[in-house]
């Protein structure tokens, strides 16, 4: 297996969040590119993910999904294998988990976007979501 990487991020990557994933064995949690988790992953998350990860690697490389111009609540989701030139899914979403990418993609998201906001809360509850920069404007 490879290195796969989720990310999720505002408009203007204010709070941009993502989870890598190391032969489908090692976690990497970083938000705004710096490494905040970093551990093993169990064998209920290994069991989950292999499957799905397997899937989603075995099809060809689909053409690069543009994110659709979207309001200010809009988030970028992204889904790159490390050996490939440009990411399988790359998606505007409204709400999380970001559907649209297709059946084998979509679940993939689902479980990924799970694995990242369960990490961030346990990490700090305030940051278990994507903080959006109007968000942050408002709390400020």
């Amino acid at each position: 297996m490879r290195m796969v990487t989720y990310e999720r991020s505002g408009r203007t990557n204010t709070g941009a969040q993502a989870l890598r994933l190391e032969d489908v064995k090692h976690l990497r949690v970083l938000e705004q590119g710096e490494v905040v988790v970093e551990r093993a992953l169990t064998a209920d998350e290994v069991r989950r993910l292999a499957p799905l990860l397997e899937e989603a690697g075995k099809g060809p490389v689909p053409a690069v999904m543009v994110p659709q111009a979207g309001g200010p609540d809009s988030l970028a989701v992204t889904l790159a294998f490390e050996d490939e030139e440009s990411p399988r899914v790359r998606l505007a979403a409204e709400r999380l988990p970001a559907r649209g990418a297709g059946a084998a993609y979509d679940t993939l998201l689902a479980e990924l976007d799970t694995l990242l906001t369960a990490e961030l809360h346990a990490r700090t509850p305030r940051h278990a979501h994507a903080v959006l920069p109007h968000q942050l404007r408002e709390e400020e």
